[in-house]
């Protein structure tokens, strides 16, 4: 009887080990394949954000460009023109604070500002004279905000707002 309860237990505790080791092979196989599907994933961020970077410096030049042709034809004062330079040639250090910080534009700005002769009340200041849905993406404070009211601010100094405005006019009557 006593050898019978023995092989019981001894029995039991082999279906135990068994359960386990194959458990454990598992866990390993489950391990491989998180590791393999972070690499895979790492990959692909650091794919998307070198990408980003490029497209937010592209923007930027692109955006830089239209206010120095808005300065050349005088659509917009030298004040303006410092400012909105400022913000241009920074596009893509602010996005890219915003996104990889979780940083404000404010926040983003101050830190710029801490090597430039403007400031942000010099800034507020050109903001305050543009037109209030440029004011209302401004006061977002936020990468998307910024992206918004930067293209904005090229399609408004250009002239382009009001060529359209007159084109979509002519069209209707």
């Amino acid at each position: 009887m006593i050898m019978m309860v023995t092989f019981s237990v001894i029995g039991f505790l082999i279906l135990i080990v068994g359960y386990m080791a194959l458990r454990m092979q598992n866990m390993q196989k489950e391990i491989t394949l998180s590791r393999s599907s972070a690499k895979q994933n790492n990959s692909k961020a650091s794919h998307a954000y070198r990408t980003l970077v490029m497209v937010t410096e592209a923007l930027g030049k692109n955006l830089a460009t239209r206010i120095d042709n808005a300065f050349k034809r005088h659509l917009i004062t030298q004040q303006q023109h410092l400012v909105l330079m400022l913000l241009m040639s920074n596009f893509s250090n602010i996005v890219m604070q915003c996104s990889e910080k979780s940083a404000t534009v404010e926040e983003a700005l101050s830190r710029i500002l801490k090597t430039e002769t403007l400031s942000f009340v010099d800034i507020q200041d050109v903001i305050k004279e543009m037109p209030s849905n440029i004011r209302v993406a401004w006061s977002k404070n936020t990468a998307e905000g910024f992206i918004a009211a930067c293209q904005l601010i090229t399609v408004f100094v250009t002239g382009d707002a009001a060529k359209k405005t007159s084109q979509t006019e002519s069209q209707a009557s």
